[in-house]
């Protein structure tokens, strides 16, 4: 066997340098698939974040809509509704006590936040933390709250969609108030007696309540 010729041997480092700018070029171009892959996946991810964003408010409008449609329901029906005159003391109530003596069945023209808003209204003194400035209710009480009535936790919305009823039915007595990061409704105390003897003696109240106290 004789041994390769120079002319071979260069030969085959021209075929191997050929080789190996091939797999430099095939290796390139997977790098650059793999960039515009990533920036793919990037700008999917920040559409999917943008979408995500947009049913969010999406589903808070659908909410605030629910919620004036129910209004305006409610406002029909009692311009509808066939029934005695009000009388003096019913005329005085504040729509917070309106709304907690509502009979059972104007019950279901409410909407889901306004139904919280009335069960805890029944049982604020239960609920609220005596203060200098009357009673207060916050945000992570209303969830508690919320949670134990309905055997989950409620969105932040809801939450605030609840005690912006609270505010607006309570008139002058209610307020809403932000101390250190946190939410919170102040009723005076005028307002909390008001709601007690407005309340019916069997709001069903007591067992939601041991709940809540138990997880503060």
């Amino acid at each position: 066997m004789t041994d390769p010729s120079i002319e071979d041997l260069a030969a085959r480092i021209d075929e191997l340098e050929d080789r190996v700018d091939k797999l430099e070029a095939d290796n390139e171009q997977l790098e650059n698939t793999v960039d515009a892959q990533a920036q793919t996946i990037a700008s999917q991810r920040d559409q999917l974040s943008q979408y995500k964003s947009r049913t969010d408010d999406l589903e808070a409008q659908l909410d605030a809509a629910t919620d004036h449609r129910k209004h305006l329901q409610q406002r029909l029906y009692a311009v509808e509704s066939e029934g005695p005159p009000a009388d003096e003391s019913t005329t005085r109530r504040s729509p917070l006590q309106q709304l907690i003596r509502l009979p059972s069945k104007a019950l279901s023209n409410l909407t889901a936040n306004q139904e919280r808003a009335r069960f805890i209204a029944k049982d604020i003194k239960e609920y609220a933390t005596n203060v200098p400035a009357g009673f207060a209710l916050d945000s992570g009480t209303i969830r508690t709250v919320l949670h134990a009535k309905e055997g989950r936790t409620p969105h932040t919305q809801t939450v605030s969609r609840v005690m912006d009823f609270l505010d607006d039915l309570g008139k002058a007595g209610v307020k809403i108030v932000k101390r250190r990061g946190t939410k919170r409704v102040i009723f005076s105390e005028h307002v909390v007696s008001e709601l007690a003897e407005t309340s019916p003696k069997s709001s069903g109240g007591s067992a939601i309540t041991d709940v809540v106290m138990g997880w503060r």
